[in-house]
């Protein structure tokens, strides 16, 4: 009971305090075309109170005609002003200030919308005025409500849209609450392989805007994909909660600030958030965003992301993430991603990724990758990779830590730490392991093991060099060319009593592996590596000039035992595959242990020459060799 009474002595004194403020006391006022400062000072002397106000505002020498009786000063002060101004109790005095804006009047408009055919109620379609940016969505049984602000204008119009459905506008009076239904019809059937009824809202297909934006807000697009507006700012929360409410996602702006989030139509000017943007359409100038940024058309400028950039058309100027970017279309600029980057056209500039770089078309600048270059078309300047580099073909350099990959051309230089691969080569291939060109070479093979031409028209360096024809230069231990000169040849020659011979390469430079052996008591063995040139001088005969380096065993192996002989041959064919030739030869010899050998092999080479000796174990003479070759 206690509670009670103190309940009811808080509330009489609430009341009695509110009874006695100065906008609650009545009042009569009988004025005919009197100034308003008259008026305003028979109403403060009644109520023992005064006004403030600021006459730039209100003109007190307007004439007034008002005729009430027991009314509050509040009431009075509305019919004088006609709700145009506000109203603040300081103590004893009432400040009268302009604000329309903090009294801005509501009404609501409510209803259903229905199938015209059918006369079904329809979901999810989007009702809203276009001048205030206010829209709503109808509810399973068709309903909609929707509150509006009231303008100068005594109409306003409401559109009702809907996919697949003709747009439908309500014209309506503004000022009071009412009720209104609509009825809207199919649109003519539409031919899908024409008409994209998704052409803005590819963003919200994508991973990222399947997850934050919802499914109304998502046929809240689809049903306005036709109406689009400007603004000149925005602020959010996140999508359907800022300024522009849930119609933000229809309306373009110069500056947009996204405390969490945004979806919006596009952008011409500065897009900041701290963790997300998604614009429907083009983008223009600056948009940074602290996780990603997902813009459905074409994004001029530069774009920032702490993660992810996807950019579903192209790209001119810079994008920039620390994880991922990805271009639907090429780009010319910078695209530069801390693990991956994808474009799914043209790269014109530089395309920078810390792992893996995609271009899905021709590249004209630097493609660069800590791990994987990928470039579907032509590249027109450097491919560089730490592991691996593929290419469509090569007007540069590609230069890879492991392997280069070209199915085309390659205009320029290949250059890997393990394996280079083209289709067709014009320019160097450089390689520790192996160089491939299956086609025609046009320049220089270097590699540390193997070098694979089709047809060779220049140089092959390498331990192992083949190629299926050749008109060019192979130097190695081994060269081989499959439809070019290959030769045995069974000899004999001032050292040896037998050697045999092969060669291979073609008429320009061929290489020759040979091996020898004497026979009787003296026994020495040898085998070497050589080079030659043949001198065409008729269909049937010609001279051939070589090369070559012998190792001799004469017992031990411990002994440095070497021959470089110069030789020269008359050749003359006497069949189809049978060549007869000799010639002389020059020879160099020397070893480290002169006297030392096992009793049963030669000690003194040659045995039937007096050579020049120019001490040190180191000797020259001159000799001979004779014998036959086959094919």
């Amino acid at each position: 009971m206690k509670y009670l009474l103190i309940l009811v002595v808080f509330f009489l004194g609430s009341y009695a305090s509110y009874a006695q403020s100065p906008l609650n006391k009545t009042v009569t006022v009988d004025a005919d075309r009197q100034p308003l400062a008259v008026v305003l000072d028979n109403i403060s002397m009644q109520g023992g109170f005064h006004f403030s106000y600021v006459k730039e505002f209100i003109h007190d020498d307007s004439l007034v005609t008002i005729h009430v009786s027991n009314r509050s000063v509040k009431q009075v002060l509305d019919i004088l002003f006609q709700g145009n101004f506000q109203f603040r109790e300081i103590g004893d005095q009432i400040i009268i200030q302009p604000g329309t804006s903090s009294k801005e009047k509501w009404f609501v408009v409510s209803g259903h919308v229905k199938d015209a055919v059918t006369g079904s109620p329809i979901n999810n379609a989007s009702v809203y005025e276009r001048v205030q940016l206010i829209s709503t969505m109808t509810n399973e049984q068709g309903y909609y409500k929707i509150r509006l602000r009231e303008r100068e204008r005594a109409a306003a119009m409401l559109t009702v849209s809907k996919e697949l459905y003709r747009d439908t506008i309500m014209l309506i009076l503004t000022g009071h609450d009412q009720e209104l239904d609509a009825s809207i019809k199919p649109a003519p059937p539409i031919q899908l392989s024409v008409v994209d009824i998704n052409k803005y809202s590819h963003v919200e297909q994508t991973m990222f805007g399947r997850f934050f934006i919802s499914s109304r807000q998502r046929m809240q697009s689809l049903n306005l994909s036709d109406f689009f507006t400007k603004q000149p700012y925005q602020y959010s929360l996140v999508p359907a909660i800022g300024t522009h409410g849930k119609i933000g996602s229809q309306v373009i702006n110069k500056f947009s600030l996204n405390l969490i989030g945004g979806y919006t139509a596009g952008l011409r000017g500065v897009e900041l958030a701290s963790v997300f943007n998604i614009d429907q359409k083009d983008v223009k100038w600056l948009q940074i965003a602290g996780v990603f940024n997902i813009v459905g058309g074409r994004m001029t400028g530069v774009q920032l992301a702490g993660v992810h950039n996807h950019t579903m058309d192209s790209l001119k100027g810079v994008q920039a993430a620390g994880v991922s970017n990805v271009l639907k279309y090429g780009f010319r600029g910078v695209q530069a991603s801390g693990v991956y980057g994808q474009t799914g056209a043209y790269s014109e500039g530089a395309q920078l990724s810390g792992a893996i770089s995609h271009a899905g078309g021709k590249t004209q600048g630097v493609q660069a990758a800590g791990l994987i270059s990928v470039a579907r078309g032509v590249v027109s300047g450097a491919q560089l990779a730490g592991a691996v580099n593929y290419a469509q073909g090569i007007g540069g350099a590609q230069i890879a830590g492991l392997v280069n990959v070209n199915i085309d051309t390659t205009n320029g230089t290949q250059i890997a730490g393990a394996i280079n691969y083209t289709k067709r080569l014009k320019g160097a291939q450089i390689a520790s392991w192996m160089n491939v060109s299956i086609d025609t070479t046009s320049g220089a093979q270097i590699s540390g093991l193997v070098n694979y031409a089709g047809i060779l028209k220049g140089v092959q360096i390498g331990l192992f060099n083949y190629a299926d024809s050749s008109d060019g230069y192979s130097i190695g231990l081994v060269s081989f060319v499959r439809r070019g000169y290959h030769q045995v040849q069974i000899y004999t020659n001032e050292v040896l009593d037998l050697n045999i011979a092969y060669k291979s390469g073609n008429r320009k430079l061929y290489s020759l592996m040979l091996a020898g052996m004497s026979f009787g008591d003296k026994k020495a063995y040898s085998f070497g590596y050589g080079i030659g040139h043949d001198f065409k001088l008729s269909p049937l005969a010609f001279i051939t000039t070589e090369a070559t380096s012998q190792y001799l065993y004469l017992g031990d192996w411990n002994a440095t035992n070497t021959m470089i002989r110069l030789q020269a041959a008359w050749n003359r064919r006497l069949a189809k595959k049978i060549t007869f030739f000799a010639g002389p030869t020059f020879t160099v010899y020397h070893s480290d242990k002169l006297d030392v050998s096992e009793p049963e092999h030669e000690i003194k080479v040659p045995r039937h020459y007096s050579p020049f000796d120019f001490g040190d174990g180191l000797f020259s003479w001159f000799g001979w060799h004779i014998g036959i070759a086959f094919f």
